[in-house]
């Protein structure tokens, strides 16, 4: 014979879930925030780096292109600086119309220009030696990378980059 149940009695309560975070809960999200924070700063320092590298480079580039074109041409080239707006511009001389700025990168600044004569210009003679000594720091967070173009020969040196002491 089947027993059935008793049915006056009434079914068991639900379980009440109390709504909030435990304890370990926070403990393991604020851990993942302080990994995914300490690799977000150490990627944006590398970035720091990789930028201001690749901004010597590419003036490099430019610089030695002035040097070149003051060779095959036969007349003087200049690379002018401007320290206030972080920008440069390569331009034979007399300059024509329409040479234009080339602005550095965010975050990268022209931090000082070491020039032996008045003004902020490396100026290339036909035979593609600079007329004086030259010196530029490029800047980008803590760090500084330094070119330095040599008067005999009119060569662009870059140095490595050093981090600044704060």
């Amino acid at each position: 014979m089947v027993r059935w149940r008793n049915i006056s009695r009434p079914w068991p309560k639900k379980r009440q879930w109390y709504k909030g975070f435990t304890l370990i809960e926070l403990v393991i999200v604020l851990g993942i925030i302080a990994i995914l924070g300490s690799t977000t700063l150490v990627t944006a320092r590398g970035i720091q780096r990789r930028t201001l590298n690749n901004t010597s480079l590419t003036l490099q580039a430019d610089i030695r292109r002035a040097q070149q074109m003051a060779i095959i041409e036969g007349r003087r080239w200049r690379v002018q600086f401007d320290m206030d707006e972080h920008r440069y511009r390569v331009h034979p001389i007399p300059r024509p119309e329409y040479v234009y700025w080339i602005y550095l990168p965010s975050g990268v600044e022209i931090d000082r220009i070491a020039v032996s004569h008045a003004g902020s210009f490396l100026e290339y003679l036909p035979r593609g030696t600079v007329n004086s000594g030259f010196s530029i720091d490029l800047r980008s967070g803590s760090y500084v990378q330094r070119l330095t173009a040599m008067v005999g020969s009119g060569r662009i040196a870059v140095f490595e980059i050093e981090r600044l002491l704060r």
